[in-house]
């Protein structure tokens, strides 16, 4: 491939919901941004896939709303009709009502990667399925190389991957943090996620709304994407284990994974519902447990550089918009 360049005021990677606001926020500051993204499509954890006839949550499946800043950017969105209140709280697996907390919690229309593309429909610029190899810091701004041979040339930059990503980005194009800044990314830990996903002949009902959760066990999520709303002509259920039983599970193979995963499913499936088809999704860095005590971190001693993501200050879908809109405020 012919090596071309690209420029903008800003460049952004990572397309999830971090980077997506954030590009947003750039532009009504005048500047010219561009957002690129390894993946086929925007959203990060943000993920929606079809199965079939349907359409299943495979990453995050739904969010909550603290924070007021956060609550504008949802009403928005629910004026929109982008998303809905889904539920007030969910069922821990027996067949008794709902434990309503009093949070709503939201999931989008078509599945939750609609929020990343509703937001991307605004951004100037995103390029997915770019897969950047090296970050490279310059005088005073940075060069970003993709595996394909194109460079991307900005003023100021802004990493929202996982913090272990970012690291091996400007590792690779040999770009010195200070200590105390590698030192603060170095601590931010994550949990994996291993999520089933596994299409039925026949219905299934889940306690209402369609969901259980069970924060202290191995299967701690099993959503039925039909009661959910999104997935009107397939039966889908999402399954995930919990951060622990992931990673103990991470090297087995997909189809041993599958089994475990399905394991807890099977008490839930009437006579005569069978199995279709299944898929496994491994995120590898799933829930943040170890999060950095700010909503971004700006680089000292470099050109405007700021990482942000769900591993500032609150994880999580709400954490990671909030740690968005605040890395761009601070490169305004």
């Amino acid at each position: 491939m012919t090596s071309s360049t690209h420029q903008a005021d800003v460049i952004i990677i990572g397309a999830g919901l971090s980077g997506l606001l954030a590009a947003n926020a750039v532009q009504q500051q005048g500047k010219s941004v561009m957002v690129l993204d390894k993946g086929t499509s925007v959203g990060g954890r943000l993920a929606t896939r079809r199965l079939g006839a349907g359409l299943a949550d495979h990453g995050a499946q739904f969010f909550t709303v603290r924070d007021p800043e956060f609550q504008a950017v949802v009403e928005g969105w629910l004026s929109a009709g982008v998303v809905y209140q889904w539920a007030l709280g969910w069922s821990d697996g027996s067949l008794q009502p709902v434990s309503d907390d009093g949070h709503p919690r939201y999931a989008a229309h078509g599945g939750m990667n609609a929020i990343a593309r509703h937001i991307a429909q605004t951004v100037q610029e995103v390029r997915v399925n770019i897969k950047v190899t090296a970050v490279k810091a310059l005088v005073d701004s940075y060069e970003v190389l993709d595996e394909g041979g194109q460079q991307y040339l900005a003023k100021a930059l802004m990493m929202t991957p996982p913090a272990p990503q970012a690291l091996a980005l400007l590792d690779a194009g040999d770009v010195r943090l200070n200590a105390e800044d590698r030192t603060a990314l170095e601590q931010i830990r994550y949990q994996p996620c291993l999520t089933g996903l596994f299409r039925l002949a026949g219905d299934v009902q889940l306690p209402t709304p369609g969901a259980i959760q069970r924060r202290d066990a191995p299967i701690s999520w099993i959503a039925n994407n039909k009661q959910k709303g999104i997935s009107p002509d397939e039966t889908i259920i999402t399954v995930q284990a919990d951060g622990d039983t992931s990673a103990q599970w991470w090297d087995d193979p997909d189809e041993r994974s599958l089994n475990a995963l399905r394991t807890d499913l099977l008490p839930w499936l009437p006579e005569g519902a069978v199995i279709v088809e299944q898929q496994l999704k491994r995120w590898r860095y799933s829930a943040p447990v170890v999060l950095h005590p700010a909503r971004y971190l700006r680089a000292a001693d470099l050109p405007p550089l700021v990482f942000a993501g769900d591993g500032f200050m609150h994880p999580r879908v709400e954490g990671a918009a909030l740690s968005g809109l605040a890395a761009a405020a601070a490169l305004g």
